[in-house]
C-alpha cells in the first residue's frame, strides 16, 4: 500500500483537458480544488474519458482526512460529477441510484431527498462535512460530487442513522477560468437553465466561484383545475456564490452561500386497492392521474452560510475550521389520500375498499421555521512512532437545530359540541376521468411543537500503517444530546380521525438529555499486490424523544436507539486502476428502532440487515467506462416490541432484497466520429413489502436508459455538447418507493429529453 506507487492520475489546481482533440472544462476532485494554489496550472492530453472523471477514489466522509477509500477498511463510494451529467441526473435521488445498497424513500410526496442505506432511512443530510435538515433538496447542478459511507459513522458524524451517512460535496472555486451554460428540456415540459462560472477574482489569492439554476418546468403527471386537466408544475431559482481567499501559501479561506427558492408538488403518488378476496394490490388507475389537488404545493425558502478557515503548519498538520446556518421556512398544503370508505360508509384505514371510493383529508404545515447552526474544528496530520507511520484526526463539533412547528387540518363538527372530525371529501379512483377539482379548505391548527436540541461530540481516529501491507483503522467518540421542547395541544385526538377541542390550549415543557461513547476498529490486509481484504467493528447512537403530531403526543422516556456492525469485505484494482472491484458482507443490528405508528412513536425491540454489496469499474479501451453495482437486503424485524403485534420475522417496509445498477459509456477518440459519446444502463430494484405486517408488496422493476452526445468545437478554447437520451426505454410502470397504502410513488413513464451545454 505504497501512496507514491498508486497511479492516481491526479490533476491540480484547475486544469484544461484536450479530450479527442476536444478542448473540454474539466472538474477536479473537491479535495483537489480545495489543496491545490492558483499557480499549479497544468495541461495534459487524454483520449476518451479520463478515469478520474468516472471513479474517485478519495474520500474525507469516513476519516475527517484526505484518504484513499481502497485503504479504509470500510466500504465508501464516491459518485464524481461527471457521471451525473452524463446520466443527466435530475436530483440527488437519481444520482444515488448508481450506490450499492441505497434506495428511494417516499421523500414527502417528492418534495425531499430520502434514502434507505443498507434498509435503513436515513435521518440526516450532510452538506460539505456539516449537518443539515433532512427536508434540505440539494440543487444538482452544486454537487462536485457525492460520498456515500456505508454502516454506522458516529465515530465522525456522531448521532446518525446506522445504515450510513451521505454527504454531498459542493462546488468550490477554481483558479482556472472556466464557463459553462446548459439548458435542459423534456417531452413533458421539463424546462432548467443552469449557470456555472469560476477563476481568479482580480488577483491570485481571490477566487470565486457562481452556480445558478433556475427551472419552470411540468411534468407528466395531471391534476384538475378550475380550467380544466393540467400537468403539475415545477418552479425552483438556486444561487449558490463561494469566494476562497488564499492571503498565505498555508491559509485558505472558503465563504459560500446557497439560497433556495422552491414551489414543489407535494404528489403522494397513488394507492393499494383491495380486490374481493381482500388482497391489496395496486390500484389500476392511469400513472399521470394525481390523488390529490393543484393545490398540494410545499412553497419554500432557505439560506445556507457557511464558512470553512483551513491553515497548514510547517510541520505538514492541518487544522479545519467550519461554522455554518441553515434556515428553512415554509408552508404546505395537502389533499391527502386518507382511508378507503367501505359499503357501510365506514372509514378503512389500511386500504381502499374494492369499491374504489377515496376519502381526502385536507391538512398541512404552517409557519414551519428550521434553524440550524453548526461549528466544528479538527486537527489532523501525520506522525511516526515505533517505526509505523499513522494519519490522525482529532476533531469536537456542536450542532444545535430548531424547528417550529404547526399541524393543521380542515375540520368540521361531529355532532358532538366540542368535537370535531375531519372535513374530507370523497372520490372513486375509478372513475374514467381525473378526480374533480378540490377547492382548498380552511385550515386550523391542531398542535404546534417547539424544540430546539443540541449535539455536541469530540471524535479521534487513526489510520495506522502497521506494516507495509496492513492497516488500522480505529476511533472513539464521545457525544452529548441534549433537548428542549414546548408542546402546545389546541385540539386532543380521541381517535385517528376525531378530536377535541381544549379549552385552553394544553402546553406541556420537556427536557432531557443523552449521552453515549461510540468506537470503531478496523483492519486491512494487502494480501497480494492490488489485492486487499478487511475486517471492521462500528457503533452508532441516535436518541429517540416525544414528539406531538397533530394533536397526537407520543409516550417519555424512550429508549436510544443503538446499533452495531461488523462487516467483512474485499478491495482490489487491476491494470493499472481500469479495472476495480469492491464485495463486502455485513451484519448490522440496531435495538429501540422508532417507529410511527398512528401518528404516534413506539419502539420495535430489535431489526436486523445483513447483505452483500459488489461495486466495481472497468476502462477496459481508451475512451470506455462501466460502472456497475449489485446489493442484496435480508432486513428483518427480530423484535416488534409488543406482545399484540405479530410482525416478528417480517421484513420492514421499503427495502428491497436484490437491487442492482450498471451504467456503460463510450467515447470515440479518432476518425469521423471522434466527439461523439454514447451511454447506456439499467436499474433494477426487487419486490418490497407495503408494510411491516407484510400484508401486500410493490413490484420489482428493471428501467433502462440510453443518451448519446457530440462535442461540437466553437474556437480553441470553447466547445457546444449537444446531448439528448431517453429515460425508461421500455415504458416501464413502477413504483420506486412508498410510506402506506395511500402513499405510493408512481415512476416517471419513456421520457425523451435533451440539453444543450456551452463550455468555454
Amino acid at each position: 500500500m505504497d501512496h507514491a506507487n498508486k497511479n492516481r492520475n491526479s490533476i491540480g489546481g484547475g486544469v484544461r483537458v484536450l479530450c479527442a482533440g476536444i478542448a473540454i472544462a474539466a472538474p477536479l476532485p473537491a479535495f483537489a480544488a480545495e489543496a491545490e494554489s492558483p499557480e499549479r496550472v497544468e495541461t495534459v492530453v487524454v483520449y476518451g474519458t479520463d478515469m478520474n472523471k468516472y471513479v474517485f477514489d478519495r474520500s474525507e466522509a469516513a476519516t475527517g482526512f484526505d484518504a484513499d477509500t481502497d485503504e479504509l477498511p470500510r466500504s465508501v463510494q464516491v459518485i464524481p460529477e461527471q457521471v451525473i451529467l452524463d446520466q443527466n441526473a435530475e436530483t440527488l435521488t437519481d444520482a444515488l441510484r448508481n450506490a450499492a445498497g441505497v434506495t428511494r424513500a417516499h421523500g414527502f410526496g417528492g418534495a425531499e431527498d430520502q434514502f434507505l442505506i443498507r434498509g435503513i432511512a436515513n435521518n440526516h443530510l450532510f452538506v460539505d462535512g456539516n449537518p443539515v435538515g433532512a427536508r434540505h433538496r440539494v440543487d444538482v447542478s452544486n454537487i462536485a460530487q457525492v460520498e456515500v459511507v456505508k454502516g454506522p459513522a458516529s465515530i465522525l458524524h456522531g448521532q446518525v442513522s446506522p445504515g450510513g451517512i451521505i454527504n454531498v460535496v459542493t462546488k468550490k472555486p477554481r483558479a482556472q477560468a472556466a464557463t459553462s451554460v446548459q439548458f435542459d428540456m423534456d417531452e413533458h415540459g421539463g424546462r432548467e437553465l443552469t449557470l456555472d462560472s469560476t477563476g481568479r477574482l482580480g488577483s491570485d489569492s481571490l477566487l470565486y466561484r457562481t452556480v445558478v439554476a433556475a427551472e419552470d418546468s411540468e411534468t407528466f403527471r395531471e391534476v384538475n383545475t378550475a380550467d380544466g386537466t393540467e400537468a403539475t408544475s415545477v418552479e425552483r431559482l438556486s444561487i449558490s456564490p463561494s469566494v476562497t481567499w488564499m492571503p498565505t501559501e498555508r491559509d485558505q479561506v472558503t465563504f459560500r452561500v446557497s439560497f433556495n427558492d422552491q414551489e414543489l408538488p407535494i404528489d403522494r403518488g397513488t394507492v393499494a386497492l383491495a380486490g374481493e378476496n381482500g388482497e391489496l394490490g395496486m390500484a389500476d388507475i392511469p400513472r399521470q392521474r394525481r390523488l390529490g389537488s393543484e393545490f398540494d404545493i410545499r412553497d419554500s425558502r432557505d439560506l445556507l452560510v457557511q464558512v470553512d478557515y483551513d491553515h497548514d503548519f510547517d510541520n505538514g498538520w492541518s487544522n479545519r475550521f467550519k461554522v455554518g446556518a441553515f434556515e428553512k421556512k415554509f408552508d404546505d398544503y395537502q389533499t391527502r389520500p386518507a382511508a378507503g370508505l367501505d359499503s357501510s360508509l365506514n372509514f378503512n384505514l389500511g386500504a381502499v375498499t374494492a369499491n374504489g371510493m377515496l376519502v381526502r383529508t385536507h391538512d398541512g404545515n404552517l409557519d414551519v421555521t428550521e434553524k440550524d447552526l453548526f461549528i466544528s474544528d479538527s486537527l489532523s496530520g501525520t506522525f511516526g512512532i515505533g517505526g509505523v507511520d499513522n494519519s490522525l484526526y482529532v476533531g469536537a463539533n456542536y450542532y444545535r437545530r430548531g424547528v417550529d412547528h404547526t399541524d393543521a387540518f380542515a375540520l368540521t363538527g361531529a355532532g358532538v359540541p366540542g368535537v370535531y372530525t375531519f372535513d374530507v371529501d370523497i372520490v372513486d379512483i375509478r372513475a374514467d376521468e381525473q378526480p374533480p377539482l378540490a377547492a382548498p379548505k380552511s385550515q386550523t391548527a391542531v398542535s404546534r411543537n417547539d424544540e430546539v436540541t443540541h449535539e455536541a461530540g469530540l471524535s479521534v481516529q487513526n489510520l495506522a500503517q502497521l506494516t507495509e501491507r496492513l492497516n488500522l483503522l480505529a476511533g472513539l467518540r464521545y457525544d452529548y444530546f441534549e433537548r428542549e421542547v414546548e408542546q402546545t395541544a389546541y385540539y386532543t385526538a380521541l381517535s385517528p380521525v376525531t378530536f377535541m377541542e381544549n379549552a385552553m390550549p394544553e402546553k406541556s415543557e420537556e427536557s432531557d438529555h443523552n449521552d453515549n461513547l461510540s468506537g470503531q476498529l478496523g483492519l486491512l490486509y494487502e494480501m497480494v499486490p492490488g489485492v486487499s481484504t478487511y475486517g471492521a467493528y462500528s457503533e452508532s447512537f441516535q436518541p429517540n424523544y416525544t414528539d406531538i403530531t397533530a394533536g397526537v403526543t407520543s409516550p417519555e422516556n424512550l429508549d436510544p436507539e443503538k446499533a452495531r456492525q461488523v462487516e467483512f469485505g474485499v478491495k482490489s484494482q487491476f491494470l493499472d486502476d481500469r479495472a476495480r472491484l469492491s464485495l463486502a458482507w455485513y451484519d448490522l443490528e440496531r435495538r429501540n428502532v422508532a417507529k410511527a405508528e398512528n401518528l404516534q412513536l413506539r419502539l420495535n425491540g430489535e431489526e436486523e440487515s445483513r447483505g452483500v454489496e459488489l461495486e466495481g469499474s472497468l476502462q477496459l479501451v481508451d475512451g470506455m467506462n462501466l460502472i456497475f453495482s449489485y446489493a442484496r437486503v435480508d432486513a428483518e424485524i427480530v423484535d416488534d416490541g409488543e406482545e399484540a403485534r405479530d410482525n416478528e420475522g417480517n421484513t420492514p417496509f421499503g427495502v428491497p432484497e436484490d437491487s442492482a445498477r450498471v451504467w456503460g459509456t463510450y467515447e470515440f477518440t479518432a476518425g469521423s466520429l471522434r466527439g461523439l459519446g454514447l451511454g447506456a444502463g439499467a436499474v433494477y430494484t426487487g419486490s418490497r413489502q407495503g408494510d411491516d405486517a407484510n400484508n401486500w408488496t410493490l413490484p420489482s422493476y428493471t428501467v433502462f436508459d440510453f443518451a448519446g452526445w457530440y462535442y461540437l468545437p466553437v474556437s480553441a478554447d470553447s466547445q457546444i455538447k449537444l446531448q439528448a437520451g431517453v429515460k425508461n426505454l421500455t415504458d416501464e410502470e413502477y413504483y420506486p418507493a412508498n410510506l402506506s397504502a395511500f402513499r405510493i410513488n408512481v415512476g416517471e413513464p419513456r421520457t425523451v429529453y435533451a440539453s444543450v451545454r456551452y463550455e468555454l
